[in-house]
């Protein structure tokens, strides 16, 4: 519990130092239109979450997935505050609105479980205890995260939607 602890404030840290770049025009407007390039539907939603996530599940690999997202998406708050028509919106206050929202709350659950899994699998294979302990932990996770941020996709389509 104190990994996923750790992990989920690192991983929130970063995204609000993302949120607080001051990006270039033409990179603020390119991270824009790739943001919004994801279909708002909730399959394409569910879709580019769950491959996060289920990246953030390899042993090793997890951490540093996990570090990435959570810049990129600090990245994509940043720049869709900077081109946002509504003048004095910053990537802070963008980030503070969505920490107001169960989305938040639910992806970066999820996002911090897959990378606090990914340590335990390592832990695991270390200690020898992967096959009688750890699988479990392993498979319960991967089916919770799926289910959960397909939910989490469906609220999202809903926020957009009434928006």
């Amino acid at each position: 519990m104190l990994i996923f602890v750790i992990v989920f404030i690192i991983l929130t840290s970063i995204l609000a130092y993302a949120s607080s770049v001051s990006l270039g025009s033409s990179d603020a407007q390119s991270i824009s239109q790739s943001v919004k390039g994801i279909k708002g539907t909730v399959l394409g939603i569910f879709e580019n979450n769950v491959q996060i996530a289920l990246l953030e599940f390899i042993p090793g690999f997890g951490p540093a997935m996990g570090v990435y997202s959570s810049y990129d998406t600090g990245l994509a708050i940043a720049a869709l505050a900077q081109t946002s028509a509504t003048a004095g919106v910053s990537g802070p206050l963008l980030l503070l609105i969505l920490l107001f929202t169960p989305i938040f709350w639910i992806e970066f659950t999820c996002y911090s479980l897959a990378v606090e899994e990914s340590i335990a699998i390592v832990v695991s294979f270390r200690n020898h205890d992967f096959r009688s302990v750890e699988w479990k932990w392993l498979v319960v996770s991967v089916i919770f995260v799926i289910a959960t941020l397909f939910v989490s996709a469906r609220l999202e389509v809903n926020l957009i939607s009434s928006m």
